[in-house]
């Protein structure tokens, strides 16, 4: 709505004067009103008293009112309206004259408050711009002079107010006729705010104000709620972020290091290029090349430190070292852990993607040492360039990369061959190591040998201070190599008397090439048992070791030193890490049995601290067998093979990676390990069980299943998994083959000839998947039975996982019957003992789901509710299925609450997390997702609340189970 001059309006009439003559002039009027006013004065005697006097509670009202304004003008209208009325209150004890500006002046106010009303049969809007959003210009000028004569009048007053209080108090009627200036220039003002006819002010202005104190009082409440809503959205928006610090947090980037010189303007010309968008609108990406030993990592650190960088990308900086990324899965792996995306995904590469196009602003990648992906065979190198094209498609991430070559990646990326460093900034880094040489006439000859590369000089510097050689010696020792430039040079530093003559120096250095990761102090006997510490204090001395702060220090060694040392490990030496690997392992197989075993939480633990470097490792060993690039035994093969299978299951319970038991299987049958091939097949058949490859599942425990048949079951590990691989088996077929729960139940039954004996654990892996069968039949009482039979076989077993698990169904189950305080009571202990198992993934998140859906069961209040979902959200750990399922809970919570935006949020991110599952068996999700929001949209964009029947239809009963 907007009102202009052309419009037809009505006089605007006041209780006190009736100005009634339309064919005055604003000036006319002015001037008559004037006269009025003055013949009344004059006459002491006014026509009309005021009916209105403003009130406590009428300055209440237009405060509350001047607050929930959404145009600045009106608002600073309303509070200079309310100074001016304080300005009067102020000067009531010694002038009644000003009791009359008051009044109109407050009843003036009242009328501009009624722009915040609103008709009876309307919904109130949260906000009050839709009128002065369409105002016109002709108003916004006449709201604009009125505002400066409050403001100039308000003024008057003041100055009034601060004049000699004892001639005020004894000589009141020397502000008379000021007072009366100020009431007449009022009464101009409001006369030429021509749009205020057409408010039809004469109504009672009582009512008026009764009214918009009871339209103020709804704004009041509806700002809390709005309030409460937006928390609920802020709090479920923070709680989607990053859940778990040590699955999600991104790798800290380096600093540059300290010796720096020489690359100020090609720093400054890769910052101004990366920060700048390309004609495309994408920002841009930007390849140092060239070879060892240049300094490319160190520029790209330094770019990352430039201030126009830190500014552009002050939220989004990602450091992706890439020395380890030896097969595109790995590069995967790497740009997950890089960007804080939790690897346990079917779909890595859409997870990551996502991840980088769902942050605030803008983003960079810093992709090191990029040849180690790069630089595969032919096919490997084509999935990391299909990677590598579709970082490219993403138009808010900048990319830099660093690579040994003398061409980008990509053909189109801008790309500089990293030049050396000239004479001088090469005599500055060599003399910030090695102040002696200062006055050496032969210094610069040896840098020009060295063609200023400043690895080469930082390197060669470091072994000048460290083994007191003068350039002109280090010059002739160099030219008596003959070999390349950096292998030359910590070729120097290796066989310097310094390291040579401490015993142990040079394999500790061997050995910690080998290890990409480094290793912390207090594993290192682990690695190395005969190390010594002198070895540690003499590396460190002739720049080769690298060793960072805190109470226990990791000691690593620099890729570029690592590449050059690893052409020169000897193979006693390589076996030698290979088989304190496995030792490792096996020291630490309680990650093979699961979280039955009481030693699973702490040996986990460990292998997750050293995984990297084991799985490094691993890779090499499986390389050697395939190729049998070195002689081993059948026992050494043995050792390595079981060694294998702890990792694997390690990596089934926590993140699944099958390609590396695709390997493993691989290297068993070829060395006809039977047990190892079979135990391998069954842990990767059920890591594509959980990953929703259904059939790859299927076909795997087939042939798990024809392995065990053949093997001793007078071992418990082979009979065991023998059976867990029946079941599994079973439940796979059933999935595949889309067979009824009731037909399923008689394929279990025909298992018991095969669980009967001494060892009841057989049954009760029996009876737990039966249990299943019957629930999803729908046979509740006699599923309670079998499970609550499976459970105490758990438990005579020590098998506290597995019977943990059975209380998850139990509580299932008797939500189910309705017996929820029972159910209740199970969610709870379910919940305590995967806590004290310490496995906080899946199982713990679900219980946490199904805890709250039976708190709903009981009308529980809806916060107590979210604080448990909460719990279910922390321990998704991102993973798409129970992500998904926690929600659709917080969805329901806030449809109830009708937080509208919360509930969008919930489920628009539900949906997003089944669409990275790509599972058949829940496809469901996203439509059911999808019907909800569209219903939630049409009743925002109406401002009305849909029908109860229609609210209740989007909140349905409690599900008890996925």
């Amino acid at each position: 709505m907007s009102l202009t001059r052309s419009q037809s309006l009505p006089a605007y009439n006041t209780v006190s004067d009736n100005i009634q003559n339309p064919n005055l002039t604003k000036r006319g009027k002015g001037v008559a009103k004037r006269r009025s006013l003055e013949d009344r004065n004059t006459n002491g005697n006014p026509a009309k008293h005021y009916v209105f006097e403003a009130s406590r509670k009428t300055i209440e009202v237009l405060q509350g009112v001047a607050e929930m304004a959404g145009i600045p003008l009106v608002k600073q209208v309303l509070e200079i309206g309310l100074s001016l009325i304080k300005a009067c209150e102020e000067l009531n004890e010694v002038q009644e004259k000003v009791q009359r500006l008051k009044n109109r002046v407050a009843e003036f106010l009242l009328v501009i408050a009624k722009f915040m009303d609103r008709p009876q049969d309307a919904k109130l809007a949260p906000h009050f711009s839709t009128f002065f959003a369409e105002m016109s210009e002709d108003l916004e000028r006449e709201l604009g002079d009125l505002k400066n004569c409050l403001d100039s009048i308000t003024k008057r007053l003041e100055h009034i107010r601060a004049r000699n209080v004892l001639i005020t108090a004894m000589l009141p009627e020397s502000n008379i006729d000021e007072i009366q200036a100020c009431e007449t220039e009022f009464s101009d003002a409001i006369e030429r705010f021509q749009t205020l006819r057409g408010l039809h002010a004469a109504e009672d202005i009582t009512k008026l104000q009764d009214k918009l104190e009871v339209v103020y009082n709804e704004i009041q409440v509806i700002s809390q709620q709005v309030t409460q809503l937006q928390t609920s959205f802020d709090d479920l928006k923070a709680r989607l972020g990053p859940l778990d610090d040590s699955q999600l947090v991104v790798p800290t980037m380096p600093n540059p290091p300290t010796i720096f010189h020489g690359r100020n303007e090609i720093v400054n010309e890769i910052a101004n290029t990366l920060a700048r968008r390309s004609i495309d609108g994408k920002l841009s990406r930007f390849c140092i090349l060239g070879p060892g030993g240049l300094g490319k990592t160190s520029a790209a650190l330094a770019v990352m430190q430039h201030p126009l960088i830190q500014s552009s990308f002050e939220e989004g900086q990602f450091w992706i070292p890439c020395n380890t990324a030896n097969s595109p899965n790995a590069l995967l792996d790497a740009l997950a852990e890089g960007t804080g995306v939790n690897p346990q995904t079917k779909n890595l590469l859409r997870s990551i993607l996502s991840r980088l196009s769902s942050l605030p602003g803008q983003s960079i990648l810093l992709l090191d040492n990029f040849e180690t992906p790069w630089l595969l065979d032919e096919g490997s190198q084509s999935r990391v360039q299909a990677i590598l094209e579709q970082l490219n498609s993403l138009p808010n991430v900048a990319i830099l990369l660093t690579m040994r070559s003398n061409s980008p990646p990509l053909r189109d990326w801008k790309h500089t061959d990293l030049p050396p460093v000239d004479l001088a900034n090469s005599r500055k880094i060599y003399l910030d190591i090695d102040e002696a040489a200062h006055d050496s006439p032969d210094l610069d000859v040896l840098l020009d040998t060295l063609g200023h590369m400043p690895g080469a000089v930082y390197l060669m510097a470091n072994l000048g201070a460290n083994s007191l050689s003068t350039p002109i010696e280090l010059l002739q020792q160099w030219r008596a190599g003959g070999i390349n430039v950096m292998d030359h040079c910590i070729g120097l530093s290796m066989k310097s008397s310094f390291v040579t003559n401490c015993e142990g120096a040079i394999e500790l250095l061997q050995v910690l090439s080998m290890l990409p990761a480094g290793v912390v102090r207090s594993h290192l006997k682990l690695w190395l048992p005969s190390y010594r510490p002198e070895a540690i204090q003499c590396l460190r001395k002739a720049a080769l070791l690298h060793v960072s702060s805190g109470s226990d220090p990791k000691l690593f060694v620099l890729p570029v030193i690592q590449s050059c040392v690893q052409k020169i490990i000897p193979d006693d030496v390589s076996q030698r890490v290979y088989n304190s690997c496995c030792q490792i392992l096996l020291s630490h197989n309680g990650a093979i049995d699961g979280p039955n075993n009481p030693l699973f939480k702490a040996h986990s633990r460990f292998i997750h601290s050293e995984q990297s470097n084991v799985e490094s490792l691993l890779t090499e060993i499986l390389t050697n067998i395939f190729h049998s690039h070195t002689l081993t035994t059948a026992e050494t093969v043995t050792h390595q093979l079981d060694a294998f299978r702890v990792f694997i299951w390690f990596r089934y319970w926590s993140q699944p990676h099958a390609e590396l038991a695709v390997k493993v299987s691989q290297a068993a049958e070829m060395t006809n390990n039977t047990t190892s091939q079979a135990d391998t097949l069954l842990c990767l058949g059920k890591m594509y069980r959980i990953t929703g490859k259904s059939d790859d599942a299927l076909k795997t425990l087939a042939r798990a299943r024809e392995l065990f048949s053949t093997l001793d079951h007078s071992q418990r590990r082979n009979r065991r998994n023998a059976m867990r691989c029946e079941v599994t088996y079973t439940e796979m077929s059933a999935l595949v083959r889309s067979l009824r729960q009731e037909d399923v139940i008689p394929l279990v039954e025909s298992l018991r000839p095969q669980c009967e004996g001494e060892d009841t654990y057989l049954e009760a892996l029996r009876l737990e998947s039966l249990s299943a069968y019957q629930f999803k039949a729908h046979q509740f009482e006699a599923a309670l039975v079998s499970l609550s039979e499976s459970r105490n076989l758990f438990r005579k077993n020590d098998c506290p996982f597995d019977a943990a698990t059975c209380l998850l169904d139990l509580a299932r189950i008797l939500g189910c019957l309705e017996r929820y305080e029972e159910a209740l009571l199970m969610a709870d202990e379910a919940v305590s003992s995967f806590h004290d198992l310490g496995f906080e993934g899946y199982n713990t998140c679900f219980s946490y789901i199904l805890k709250a859906r039976i708190m709903k069961s009981l009308q529980a209040p809806g916060d107590a509710i979210l604080e448990v979902l909460n719990d279910a959200l922390k321990h998704s750990y991102r993973e798409p299925l129970p992500l998904a399922f926690t929600l659709l809970e917080y969805g329901e919570v806030y449809l109830k609450r009708r937080d509208w935006r919360a509930a969008t949020l919930a489920y628009e991110e539900a949906r997003n997390a089944i669409f990275r599952l790509d599972k058949e068996g829940h496809r469901g999700i996203p439509d059911e997702c999808n019907n909800k929001i569209q219903i939630i949209r049409r009743y925002e964009t109406q401002e009305v609340d849909p029908p109860e029947e229609e609210l209740s239809s989007l909140i349905p009963a409690p599900r008890l189970f996925p």
